[in-house]
């Protein structure tokens, strides 16, 4: 192999390993404190609106609110196995909501209350 694609490999590497790392880091970190109240539920950028919606209310949750933008809904779980059906119905993550109003600036003030 040319050192030039050894190089490039080693870089390809590097930035999925560093990517999959902040991924976990997230999906551990960022967990609700309390999975019984309510929960940011995350799912890939390019899920629409529509299908986070059913997917996060399917799994056995109550609506609240988007949170933000279309891909992030916010439930109130009804039962305690909720965040294994949810993850089953491909949220990447599950988050505080409090959080989630705290990091992004697309929510409001009044939904950090």
């Amino acid at each position: 192999m040319s050192p030039r694609f050894n190089s490039f490999l080693e870089g390809t590497l590097i930035a999925v390993f560093a990517l999959l790392s902040v991924f976990a880091i997230a999906r551990i970190g960022l967990e609700p404190r309390n999975p019984s109240g309510a929960v940011g539920v995350v799912f890939a950028p390019w899920v629409d609106a529509r299908a986070a919606f059913i997917r996060a209310v399917e799994a056995g949750g109550r609506f609240v609110r988007y949170g933000g933008p279309s891909f992030i809904v916010v439930v109130q779980p009804d039962g305690p196995d909720y965040a294994r059906k949810v993850k089953d119905a491909g949220a990447l993550l599950l988050v505080d909501p409090q959080v989630l109003a705290a990091c992004f600036p697309w929510t409001t003030k009044q939904d950090r209350t």
